[in-house]
């Protein structure tokens, strides 16, 4: 039986540590589930503070919804990382496919690709319900922590 990566064994510690404050406690992300270069986490977005009011009723600011994807990836990323690592975005792309809605949004992602110092990351957003509304990639740096 093959001992869990420190990065899947510390990051759901490091996320209840990071869910008292911050951007982590603003969209209230929590991880749903976490793999090897594997990772899901959802965000609880609200109309008073991450809304854009529209003729249509409110929609989720785009930088909210950027907010969970980078999260997202530097945290997938983070899955690989050696004792003594930590995550840093180095490029991020989000494209958005429609508005997403105050409530729950879940972010699934994954590593396309390691090499010593980078990881090569993508993210899918999706409303509550399944409704992809943006993906995201991203370069990944791993630095010492």
């Amino acid at each position: 039986m093959s001992e869990v990566p420190y990065g899947v064994r510390t990051l759901p510690e490091l996320y209840e540590e990071w869910a008292a404050s911050g951007m982590i406690a603003n969209i209230g992300t929590r991880i749903v589930e976490v793999g090897s270069g594997t990772l899901t986490l959802e965000g609880h977005f609200t109309e008073q503070a991450h809304g854009f009011p529209t003729s249509r009723g409110a929609i989720v600011h785009g930088g909210a919804i950027a907010t969970l994807a980078d999260e997202a990836l530097a945290s997938v990323a983070f899955t690989l990382a050696e004792e003594g690592e930590t995550t840093v975005t180095a490029d991020l792309k989000v494209d958005y496919y429609r508005p997403g809605r105050p409530g729950r949004l879940v972010c699934n992602a994954r590593v396309r690709h390691r090499t010593r110092r980078l990881a090569f990351c993508e993210a899918t957003v999706q409303q509550d319900g399944g409704e992809v509304i943006a993906e995201a990639r991203a370069v990944i740096a791993y630095v010492k922590a």
